[in-house]
């Protein structure tokens, strides 16, 4: 059984890096032309001083056709104060109870965060679980 085990492990983490290891692919002409509309947004705010987005807006700019910008940028800020810019759900899932105490702390009480670091704690258990029980059963048999 365990040679099974260890079969299994070696496979899972053999795929795993496998996954990890792939190139990513990117075509830098088609990331320009995405960006090419916000550059230009961002010549004309730069040459006309005191030009905001909400004054853009208002005008019906034709530099904001096929543009959606979100103004709701509460979440991405608060994912970057954390340390390394991990996401709060891995503080959770990763360290546990200790990730859930750091997000609660690090983000001052934020509970969309704090949250977020719960679920990943729940997770995380999950999987250790799920891992013991298959680890028992197949050490039994």
């Amino acid at each position: 059984m365990k040679r099974i085990l260890s079969l299994i492990t070696i496979l899972a983490m053999s795929f795993t890096v496998a996954t990890a290891a792939e190139p990513i692919n990117f075509d830098a002409k088609t990331i320009d032309s995405e960006f090419e509309q916000l550059n230009k947004i961002e010549k004309f705010v730069q040459n006309n001083e005191g030009t905001t987005l909400d004054n853009l807006k208002s005008q019906n700019s034709e530099l904001l056709t096929d543009i959606n910008i979100e103004a709701d940028t509460a979440s991405a800020v608060a994912s970057s104060d954390l340390p390394a810019g991990i996401p709060a759900f891995w503080w959770g899932c990763v360290l546990s109870w200790i990730g859930l105490i750091l997000v609660y702390v690090l983000t001052d009480k934020d509970s969309a965060q704090t949250k977020k670091a719960l679920l990943g704690c729940l997770v995380g258990a999950g999987v250790w679980v799920i891992y013991y029980v298959l680890v028992v059963s197949i050490s039994i048999f």
